[in-house]
């Protein structure tokens, strides 16, 4: 609900505001808050947040007091760079200011005004203005035509001279709704180490809190996206407390082992090893603030049963418009060929999965370039034995177990059951395989005869030097084996964020 709605000059300084009004609201003296920034929109949008530097303060006022909101940060001060007034709108939950030209709300105003003259209003409209009554219900291509791409900025009641008109309770109106911006905050669940997650940060998206069940790969998270991780089973999680989060976009890839398709009739989410997708479906229906989802997993998701999963998935969260299809990290500018299922749902229009963005494909000699051992990680290695060691010196880039010869290959490479991924040695021209756990699977460095380091897999995975594992090093293998590379993240946060721009920039019309 609007609060207040007031305009202010710009300042040199920054976001200063103090208003009583700020009593009525989320902000509340000593309440932490964060801002979310819109350059292109040249407008900040004010959120109660925990954990944050940003804290409400006071000022007296009246032998009592007003809340006050100050931020002097460049990056907010920049949003404001030539405009020549700010629109402060407060809510309970929101404070949205907005920049603006002179220019512009002159020309709008004219425009509106243009629009409700009574050259252009029909004999019954007249009248209803007589009887100081007035009914307005305009379509978005009208509204277009009014006051073009910026309509979003206004009220058309804002312009109508109060001395004349007055709006009657049973008056048929239009109003935008989803008036609040809808902010670039998410709740991920399945978090595993945070990789996925660290693609939509660096895309500017905000985590408000992230759970998983892992407790070491909680503190590799914790270490370099923050505390906002919880440690979490989400098989008996109370999914109410995300309404609390009030975060509108979800994130999230939860396991799943049950793509039999033997008995069509059986639903694929009941089945036991599917808990988890089903899991994360209650979740999302559970957060009665979300806007969008984007839930990740194997390929094998879309095509069970002939898309019988798929369609499963589709049906339960069927107030969603969903988008689905497989991408692989390479066409992402990842060093890795990595598949992965994606499923897009949005409650403010059909979003796309993300084109190919890259011309010429990463290479493993590119991704490990400048690597030493005093960077992170890079030391973490398991040592393999000897008579691993000597298996490794006949393969060379690009083969596998297969060109060990037989008097060194084990009894279950002689059997023929290995998996290709066993003693495969990258190539340092080309991008590389999926990875896998390197431990576990003994994937071979394209020069060196051993495995790949936990830095090596990271470069792999999109992610820079300054992210650190925490934990045992069996558990830093298995934390990067489980991840999405960064550089899927951060291409499924570039569509997920220019739909949210463009919605916040063109809401909706609905009849009230």
């Amino acid at each position: 609900m609007l609060i207040k709605k007031r305009t202010a000059k710009p300042s040199e300084r920054g976001i200063y505001i103090q208003d009583a009004q700020l009593l009525q609201t989320q902000f509340e003296v000593g309440r932490n808050f964060d801002y979310i920034i819109d350059p292109a929109g040249k407008s900040v949008t004010i959120v109660p947040a925990e954990q944050t530097k940003n804290t409400v303060s006071k000022r007296a006022y009246k032998g009592s007091y007003k809340p006050v909101i100050d931020i002097r940060k460049k990056d907010a001060l920049q949003a404001f760079a030539g405009v020549d007034q700010l629109e402060i709108e407060i809510f309970d939950d929101q404070i949205l200011i907005r920049g603006v030209k002179k220019t512009a709300l002159t020309n709008n105003l004219g425009k509106i005004r243009d629009f409700f003259s009574f050259k252009t209003i029909k004999k019954k409209e007249k009248r209803a203005l007589k009887q100081n009554k007035l009914e307005v219900l305009l379509s978005k291509n009208q509204l277009d035509q009014v006051v073009g791409d910026s309509y979003q900025q206004f009220s058309i009641f804002d312009y109508l001279d109060a001395s004349t008109t007055r709006v009657e309770n049973n008056a048929t109106t239009t109003k935008l709704v989803d008036h609040l911006k809808i902010p670039l905050q998410i709740i991920s669940l399945f978090s595993g180490a945070g990789i996925f997650d660290q693609g939509f940060v660096e895309e500017g998206f905000t985590v408000k809190l992230a759970l998983e069940k892992d407790a070491e790969a909680i503190q590799t998270y914790r270490t370099n996206l923050g505390g906002h991780i919880q440690q979490a089973d989400l098989t008996n999680y109370d999914f109410t407390k995300l309404n609390d989060i009030k975060a509108p976009i979800m994130i999230g890839g939860s396991p799943c082992q049950g793509f039999s398709s033997s008995n069509r009739k059986t639903s694929f989410l009941e089945n036991p090893n599917n808990l988890l997708v089903k899991k994360y479906i209650e979740a999302v229906k559970a957060n009665t603030h979300c806007k969008v989802f984007v839930l990740e997993n194997v390929p094998e998701i879309l095509t069970a049963g002939n898309g019988q999963f798929r369609d499963e998935i589709i049906k339960e969260l069927s107030e969603f418009t969903i988008s689905y299809g497989v991408i692989n990290a390479v066409d992402m500018g990842s060093a890795q060929k990595r598949k992965r299922a994606i499923f897009i749902g949005s409650k403010i229009g059909r979003i796309d999965l993300p084109k190919t963005t890259v011309a010429k494909y990463k290479t493993v000699g590119e991704a490990f370039a400048n690597l030493d051992d005093s960077i992170p990680n890079q030391t973490d290695i398991s040592k393999s034995r000897e008579d691993t060691i000597e298996r490794m010196r006949y393969v060379k880039q690009g083969e596998n177990w297969t060109s060990i010869p037989d008097h060194l290959k084990n009894a279950r490479m002689l059997s023929g059951k290995t998996h290709s991924l066993v003693y495969r040695r990258l190539k340092l021209d080309e991008p590389s395989i999926t990875i896998a756990n390197p431990r576990k699977n003994l994937i071979t460095h394209p020069i060196k005869n051993r495995i790949l380091s936990v830095r090596e897999c990271a470069r792999l995975f999109g992610l820079k030097d300054s992210f650190i594992f925490r934990g045992s090093l069996s558990s830093m293998q298995q934390q990067i084996a489980n991840a999405v590379p960064v550089e899927i993240g951060k291409a499924i946060a570039k569509v997920i964020k220019k739909a949210i721009n463009s919605f916040n920039k063109h809401p909706h019309l609905v009849q009230v």
